[in-house]
């Protein structure tokens, strides 16, 4: 245990100062719009606010933690939508915290009756800080029994911090069952060096599609609309790149409204590490709607690595609140048919 748990500290001290990919991630990435995709301010079309708690690793004590908070709301009269959201992410065996607060734009562009384009910026201030007491070097392990030897002679400021502004951007197009999106984080590539010299923030690349098969119809709601309950079933995909690393998640999640249920895969089956079957984790989900304006969802991420004995996999809690007056649609209106979560 002590072995994996050096290895996980210096692995993340080892992405701090090499600039691979520092962007945490949600398996409910639905769940958290504004941090998928610039694009989706304001795509409800009325107002929304958010909160996204991830918990990873739990049972190495050294945890993950990531905290995501979100509002946007869609200004109907300018076809466009307004956002703000603020993330932050905590480690605790390098006492490492990086904080994101960020406005968003999108603006609403229906191409056909049935198509619909949206275009989405976005514009950061980061800041990070760490504690470089806690670093373990190699010249501190004595490679005999695994111990910790000594100081390791390095000398850095005890808090560094480092604070820097990001740029985004992303596009959406959709229909009322079909949905493809992109967005680029980080296209200014800043510095976030902790120390002299020049450490980028290298852009993620992050590319989302999806469909929607429509089911038989529930019963009827009890609100003022009298509309039946819905029943779907939604396939979707989310591949990621950031510097050397990347990420394809597929998932289905069933609606039966108000509950929905979902499960995920996580991984490159297509791109083995080392001869390996390189997989990360399978994601179960269960979301309800407590009412037309608040649902919450939980997941856990079952770890199918070799750190699966030693993780304690993932957990991730999801709210979402609406507010605002919903805007009268037509039959030929196109909505957003995105995953709940």
């Amino acid at each position: 245990m002590k072995g994996i748990k050096f290895i996980l500290g210096l692995c993340l001290m080892l992405s701090i100062n090499l600039s691979k990919a520092q962007d945490v991630q949600f398996s409910q990435f639905y769940a958290a719009p504004l941090y998928l995709n610039p694009a989706f301010t304001g795509s409800t079309e009325r107002g929304r606010a958010g909160l996204n708690f991830r918990r990873q690793w739990p049972a190495l004590n050294h945890s993950f933690t990531t905290v995501s908070a979100f509002s946007d709301y869609h200004l109907n009269n300018l076809n466009s939508g307004i956002g703000f959201i603020l993330n932050q992410h905590k480690e605790d065996f390098l006492g490492f915290q990086s904080t994101e607060v960020g406005l968003l734009y999108a603006y609403k562009l229906k191409l056909t009756d049935a198509l619909v384009l949206r275009a989405g910026i976005q514009g950061s201030l980061f800041n990070k800080n760490i504690n470089f007491e806690n670093l373990v070097f190699g010249n501190q392990i004595d490679i005999v029994n695994g111990q910790v030897i000594g100081a390791s002679g390095e000398v850095f400021n005890v808090d560094a911090n480092s604070s820097f502004l990001s740029l985004s951007s992303g596009l959406l197009l959709y229909t009322n069952n079909f949905w493809f999106g992109g967005s680029v984080h980080h296209i200014n590539q800043p510095s976030q060096s902790f120390i002299d010299g020049n450490s980028v923030l290298k852009r993620k690349y992050s590319f989302h599609m999806g469909y929607k098969f429509s089911l038989a119809s529930g019963g009827r709601l009890r609100s003022l609309s009298y509309q039946f309950q819905e029943r779907s079933l939604s396939l979707a995909v989310n591949y990621k790149r950031q510097g050397g690393f990347s990420q394809f998640d597929f998932g289905a999640q069933l609606y039966l409204q108000p509950l929905v249920f979902g499960l995920s895969y996580r991984g490159l089956p297509f791109s083995p590490l080392e001869n390996l079957f390189n997989s990360d984790a399978l994601i179960t989900l269960v979301g309800v709607e407590l009412n037309q304006n608040v649902s919450m969802a939980y997941s856990y991420d079952f770890t199918i690595s070799k750190l699966a004995n030693a993780s304690g996999g993932a957990h991730e809690i999801s709210l979402t609140f609406r507010f605002g007056k919903v805007s009268r649609r037509s039959r030929r209106d196109t909505i957003l048919p995105c995953f709940k979560y």
